[in-house]
């Protein structure tokens, strides 16, 4: 399994980071999880031609992690892809996909099937991916109750297993004892260290993961804490480095 980072930045643009997308490859098949502004960039500048994305799945509906497809799917289009995409999303898959034709995306007029999925039949496509629900929305119930927008705060945690070990992509959360039972016993977890806290992040060296990469924006406080450690399983995430399992 190889995994190639397109994006760690958070929420707020930086000069320094693309937005969160993350590029595995696994037993000959592409797939992208989550779409952040600038992915399409990112995938040319590794080569990645217009048939080789297998999936495009997407963990969440904020900006940073899904304002790309559009333009993925438009440059897919102008490249001339054939091959059916399919992209699993996290809620309202209905809604999502009359989005494309409010931007004059319209299937009849795409080179190739796009299929919009609901991520509840994420595993019984794809047997070697999982998606966990995860807590990292539920901080909106209060406005979404009192405005009662349709929102049902759905994002998840992703787990894809391979005989060299399992790659855990935790995206966005609140608390990684949320999604505890979705890392257990994997290789390396990708993981937002910007939103749980310290003591959360710290207590991961102890879940048996070979590798801990950190995503988003870690606090000097865990940078200093880990700095301090010698277990060798904290990195950044780093965009442009392949780690392999």
């Amino acid at each position: 399994m190889k995994i190639r980072i397109l994006g760690t930045g958070s929420g707020l643009p930086t000069l320094e980071k693309h937005l969160s997308s993350v590029l595995v490859e696994n037993e000959g098949k592409k797939y992208l999880f989550d779409c952040g502004e600038g992915c399409s960039r990112q995938l040319l500048k590794l080569g990645i031609t217009e048939n080789e994305i297998d999936a495009v799945i997407i963990t969440h509906f904020h900006p940073d992690h899904v304002s790309g497809i559009l333009m993925l799917v438009q440059m897919l289009y102008l490249q001339g892809r054939t091959k059916e995409l399919p992209v699993w999303v996290p809620e309202r898959a209905e809604e999502f996909s009359r989005l494309f034709p409010m931007f004059y995306t319209f299937q009849e007029r795409l080179t190739f099937p796009l299929k919009i999925l609901p991520m509840s039949t994420l595993s019984t496509h794809l047997p070697g991916l999982k998606a966990m629900p995860n807590d990292h929305l539920t901080g909106y119930r209060n406005v979404i109750t009192k405005g009662k927008y349709p929102n049902p705060m759905q994002a998840y945690s992703l787990r894809l297993m391979s005989d060299q070990g399992d790659f855990v992509y935790s995206s966005d959360l609140e608390s990684t004892d949320s999604i505890a039972e979705l890392y257990r016993g994997a290789h390396t977890l990708l993981v937002d260290a910007g939103h749980p806290s310290c003591q959360q992040i710290l207590k991961l060296q102890d879940a048996g993961l070979k590798r801990i990469l950190l995503t988003h924006e870690p606090s000097k406080e865990l940078l200093e804490k880990i700095g301090r450690l010698d277990t060798g399983i904290f990195e950044m995430a780093t965009e442009g480095v392949i780690y392999s399992l």
